[in-house]
Order: structure tokens, then sequence, then C-alpha cells
């Protein structure tokens, strides 16, 4: 799919561009090596503002009198908040002509659960950006294979590395 390879090489691009190295993890660290998405925001000037949204809405991203805005729902899990924010800098790089964007349910990692190419876009890149594929094929080279290891270790939910796992061959 073309969105997807768009996607995650805009994913690694932009961790470049952040001097944030994809490749570099320290396996036999047992804490998380996670990728500070709020830092990336920032440094993208976006403002991340944790507010009180319905349950159903994960996050907004709109721009106002040339300020950018990410809503995040501050009642969801920190990993679901850290893949929303991800999710969110993906619609901004990979869909920058939009003033506003809205997600409201589950986010999904397959292309079946979602509705537009957009949506499977910026979770591509949103996986791409929160557990690099370098990153992840280290860990997993150097032994650690217990999904819940692998997710508290990328700061991701136990479904998202999952489908991260199947999207990169190892599951």
């Amino acid at each position: 799919m073309k969105g997807k390879s768009v996607a995650i090489r805009q994913a690694r691009r932009l961790l470049s561009l952040m001097e944030i190295d994809s490749e570099n993890i320290d396996v036999k660290r047992k804490i998380s090596n996670a990728i500070d998405v709020e830092d990336i925001a920032k440094r993208l000037d976006i403002n991340v503002v944790y507010q009180d949204f319905e349950s159903d809405i994960s996050g907004v991203f709109f721009r106002k009198n040339n300020h950018l805005f990410l809503g995040v729902n501050k009642t969801h899990h920190p990993n679901r908040q850290r893949f929303t924010i991800a999710h969110e800098i993906g619609h901004y790089i990979l869909h920058s002509s939009e003033l506003l964007h809205y997600d409201t349910g589950e986010l999904h990692f397959r292309k079946d659960d979602v509705s537009g190419l957009d949506e499977v876009e910026a979770n591509h890149f949103a996986a791409e950006l929160l557990m690099p594929a370098g990153m992840v094929n280290k860990c997993i080279e150097s032994g650690v294979r217990v999904i819940s290891d692998l997710a508290d270790r990328f700061g991701v939910s136990e479904d998202a590395m999952r489908y991260r796992l199947i999207n990169l061959g190892w599951l």
C-alpha cells in the first residue's frame, strides 16, 4: 500500500530530524525506551492539551490563529494518550491541508478496522514513530520476545505492540 510506505518514511524522517536514533536501543535496559512524543510535538510547535472529552473521542488536532493544538482525552490510559499524540502528529505531517481533525472510537491498527486512507496512514505513522522497526527488531533479536515486555519498553499497549509485531512479520 502506497500510503503505508509514505507514512513510515515520513515517521522515520521526523525521527531523524528530531535527532532520535531509531536504530539505537539499550536492549539490556529493562525500563522504558519510549519515544517522547510530547517533546516531538513541542518541537513542532504543537500545543498538547489534555481535555475532558467524551470517552469515544481520543483526540483532536486543529489550527487556530496560526497556532497548532492537539487535544488528548485526559481520561484515557497514558499509553493510549501517547498513541493519540503520535497519530495526530501523523495527520499534521501527512495531511497538512486539514484545518480540523478529530478521532472517535478506538484507534485501530489494521486496514479493515478503519474507515479511510487518512486513518490508516496516521496509524502506520504512529506505529513507526512509537515503535520504530529497527528498535523493535533489535529487541526481538536480542531475546526480548514477550509482548507485555516489549509494550512496556515502548510505552504502548499490548494490542498496539501485537499489531506492530504482525505488521513487522514477527507474528
